[in-house]
């Protein structure tokens, strides 16, 4: 490994893409995985030292050799995920370089997250009391609670004060690894839950609202047009 990054994201990418038709992550736009896309938006940022990329172990080489060839710049490492999305950023944590103090937690899904948004959570991480800081954005329709039975409705929910959250997610590492190691056991489906749960606070920037994640058939088809799109016009 060359130099000592002390900023460092995991880019997870073990989700199956059952909505989507399959895994999301490797289908390709422009001649690049969507996976691909998302490492090369993160690491065109001098501030981000280098690159964990969490895949099923059955991807790890072919990944591998995918990352290869596009010749992304600085440090990074393919491992193998867990079988929940939680389970693939404990990955993530232990493969980390022992220089490591910052990581952002993103999702492959994300193509479209901005060197903007990434410098916002950065610059809100350097506060020394705040231990993680999440993206988010307005939720614009209206929001019901369901009751017990799955199906009446119980009650609606104040969207003035509801927010959708995204990736990426930045955090100081000690706390989040303490966080875990104190938690191990339990499965969150959000990484900032963790140090929720543990009492350390946890603040919020501006997410984006093009900072799309991929999930649906017909949202996977727009990203990959979209990207092939902006591939035209760098080339």
């Amino acid at each position: 490994m060359r130099g000592r990054p002390k900023t460092v994201a995991i880019l997870l990418g073990g989700g199956q893409g059952r909505r989507a038709g399959g895994p999301k992550q490797f289908r390709r736009a422009g001649g690049r995985s969507l996976l691909e896309h998302s490492a090369r938006g993160l690491l065109a940022l001098r501030e981000i030292g280098g690159l964990v990329v969490v895949v099923p172990a059955s991807d790890v080489d072919r990944v591998e050799a995918e990352l290869d060839r596009a010749q992304l710049p600085r440090w990074r490492r393919v491992v193998a995920g867990g079988a929940t999305r939680h389970l693939s950023s404990r990955c993530g944590l232990a493969a980390l370089p022992d220089s490591c103090e910052r990581v952002l937690i993103h999702d492959a899904a994300r193509p479209f997250a901005s060197p903007r948004l990434v410098r916002r959570l950065l610059r809100a991480l350097q506060d020394p009391e705040v231990a993680g800081v999440i993206p988010v954005i307005a939720v614009h329709d209206s929001t019901i609670e369901l009751g017990s039975d799955g199906v009446s409705l119980r009650r609606y929910l104040d969207r003035a004060r509801l927010r959708a959250v995204q990736t990426p997610q930045a955090f100081r590492l000690g706390p989040l690894r303490e966080a875990f190691d104190r938690l191990r056991g339990h499965d969150f489906a959000d990484d900032a839950v963790a140090l929720r749960r543990r009492g350390l606070r946890v603040d919020v920037v501006a997410g984006e609202e093009e900072n799309l994640k991929v999930t649906t058939a017909d949202e996977l088809r727009w990203a990959l047009r979209e990207l092939a799109r902006r591939e035209r016009q760098e080339s």
